[in-house]
């Protein structure tokens, strides 16, 4: 494929020819990222996932990675900066994104008028306030209480007076809150798991102290990547994962976490940093190497030349930081420069090993038993698989690995792949073949289809056609905030598979079947069973309804279903459906408060009547073999 440039454009020197390889690129794989967002998904069940594409992504692309993370699930986006936020916009991103970092200087009518979500700490509620009367239409607001991190959001103290004043602000039509977040400061450190409680304990005080104020937020979000994956280490989960996860690093395939953490839950790395060896030559023992000559070959040997170096974003500490070179791994040695670093062919081992290289001088015996390396070979850096990890440069270069990869430079092109064009999937190697293997079972989407209803009967409609494509047998997951159209969109499936109609959401039955109808369009067809999976927490609950005797036989249908129904099959339909206003989640507080969920759904089917002219986004993901080729909706 064309190689694109950090902005997406593809590079016309390269287009309309075979592709040639680039002599430095970052290999972004974006059905990495697919998985690593279904991967999230499970781990924060059933919670909405707020994908993070600050700094360009993590250096990976915002909107390339924006657009995989949405397709995958995720339900809103989040950058720092209000002005990362309208680039998305410029995009063509309509996806709710919150921005939460601000300066005096901050667009905020901007913000304001392109319907970006603003973190308020307090001090930029009068520029907001004044931006929502000069647009005509109330600013959408995620409060921020500092519990804890010291940086910015309301400080405990400042709190109440802050959310009088957005109360006010609200009754005034002027705002919209509809969440309270927090950062959390030691997630990353499961030693420190009474820092984090007693942060989200704050997190909570100040929510209820929201809505003693008359504020109704419907998204409260503390969980950041290392939150989210060791959520089951602290005694109640759900007090970590709460209405939303706010997921960064992890989308791009890394851990927070130091060896030892918490167990992996099969992120694959995203990027991919490679180049073509660009000089490769012979040289005594006592070679001095880069600049200050701080190392000297210990004997001959032959030094590689990569033209990577800290221009380029490369650790200029990282001295002894891992190259993969023709399936053997070498440390660099010496300084790192701008534009280039150095590594020792006399120093290799076999890849599969990922830690700095050895202590410089270590060697081998033998300079002439060294593997062959010839100027344009490829050499990577960090990836996936048997790649040397990004937390390998990390470590070499005494920092962490979201600075690794956020800080390659515009100067190294971006190259968007979809998984099979990545190197790291050609190697032969235990890693590569759990991940086809992984990919077979249906961890990453075939393909991705959205449309946009507008009314309600167009999306009976939609699902109606949909339901021609079904047969039984067939699993489908339907998420989507509430008022969002999820028992609308079912009700167009039971039209088109000619059952009985009366369909309403199971929530408090759990699971009903609506058999199919001898005088209906699809007379002999299979039956639907339509289950609400919110109040289960577990793929075990789901067994406890006996889901698996109807499995084969019925079209099922399950609400709520992400990480507790995929066992039931090895292909599924994934449905989103998100509503103009942006995500509200699923019901509030404890799922056994029958009388406040029936009020918050009923709100929330007012609420649908009411939207019935904005248009929906519907995306449908196919998983597996049954899903191999797409429907025509």
């Amino acid at each position: 494929m064309p190689a694109k440039g950090h902005n997406g454009e593809v590079n016309a020197a390269t287009s309309g020819r075979a592709r040639q390889p680039e002599e430095r690129s970052a290999i972004i794989d974006l059905a990495a990222v697919r998985h690593n967002v279904g991967r999230l998904l499970r781990c924060a069940r059933g919670r909405e996932l707020i994908a993070v594409v600050k700094a360009d992504g993590y250096g990976h692309g915002a909107e390339e990675v924006a657009r995989a993370a949405l397709a995958a699930g995720a339900g809103m986006l989040g950058t720092a900066h209000v002005t990362e936020a309208l680039a998305l916009r410029r995009c063509g991103i309509t996806a709710p994104v919150l921005a939460w970092l601000h300066t005096p200087s901050t667009d905020f009518r901007a913000a304001v008028r392109y319907g970006i979500c603003l973190g308020i700490s307090g001090w930029e509620l009068d520029a907001v306030l004044d931006a929502a009367r000069a647009h005509g239409a109330p600013a959408t607001l995620h409060l921020k209480i500092d519990t804890g991190l010291g940086r910015n959001g309301a400080t405990v103290t400042q709190w109440p007076a802050l959310v009088e004043r957005v109360a006010a602000a609200q009754r005034e039509g002027l705002v919209d809150v509809t969440g309270i977040f927090t950062h959390l400061a030691v997630a990353d450190e499961p030693d420190r798991a009474g820092d984090t409680v007693a942060q989200l304990g704050a997190l909570t005080r100040a929510v209820d102290t929201a809505r003693g104020a008359g504020l109704r937020p419907r998204t409260i979000h503390a969980a950041n990547t290392p939150a989210l994956l060791a959520a089951e280490q602290y005694g109640d989960p759900d007090d970590v994962l709460r209405d939303a996860v706010r997921v960064g690093l992890g989308l791009y395939g890394l851990s927070p976490f130091p060896a030892g953490g918490p167990e992996d839950p099969g992120l694959i790395p995203a990027m991919t940093l490679r180049a073509r060896v660009a000089n490769v030559k012979s040289v005594p023992s006592g070679q001095g190497v880069s600049y200050g000559l701080t190392y000297h070959t210990d004997r001959p040997t032959r030094l590689a030349l990569i033209p990577l170096g800290y221009g380029d974003g490369v650790p200029r500490a990282a001295t002894g930081a891992p190259v993969f070179i023709g399936g053997r791994v070498y440390p660099v040695v010496g300084r790192i420069a701008m534009d280039q670093c150095v590594v020792d062919l006399s120093l290799g081992r076999p890849a599969g090993h990922d830690a700095a290289g050895p202590a410089e001088g270590a060697g081998v015996p033998d300079a002439t038993a060294q593997p062959l390396v010839r100027i344009g070979d490829e050499a990577v850096l960090f990836g996936a698989g048997r790649y040397p990890s990004a937390t390998a440069w990390a470590e070499a270069s005494g920092s962490i690995n979201y600075e690794v990869v956020t800080r390659i430079s515009p100067r190294v092109p971006r190259e968007y792949v979809t998984g099979t064009e990545n190197p790291a999937d050609s190697d032969s190697d235990a890693d590569a073949d759990a991940d086809a293997g992984d990919a077979d079972s249906g961890a990453r989407p075939r393909w991705t289809l959205t449309r946009h209803p507008v009314t309600p009967e167009q999306t009976r409609r939609l699902a109606q056609r949909l339901a021609g494509f079904l047969g039984a047998g067939d699993l489908l997951m339907l998420n989507g905030d509430l008022g969002a159209g999820k028992t609308t969109f079912t009700q167009g499936l039971g039209r088109g598979l000619g059952v009985r109609e009366g369909i309403i959401s199971p929530t408090f039955v759990l699971s009903r079947r609506h058999p199919n109808l001898p005088e209906g369009p699809r007379p002999g067809g299979p039956d639907l069973v339509h289950v609400d999976a919110y109040r289960l927490d577990s793929a075990g609950e789901i067994d406890d309804i006996d889901l698996e005797d109807t499995v084969d036989t019925c079209v099922t249908v399950v609400e709520w279903g992400t990480g507790k129904v995929e066992h039931l099959s090895g292909s599924r339909l994934v449905i989103d459906i998100e509503r103009p206003r942006g995500p509200a989640g699923a019901p509030s507080g404890d799922p056994s408060d029958v009388a406040r969920v029936l009020a918050e759904l009923a709100a929330a089917w007012e609420d649908e009547e009411e939207q019935a002219g904005q248009p929906r986004t519907v995306t449908l993901r196919g998983y597996g073999p049954r899903w191999a080729d797409r429907p025509e909706l």
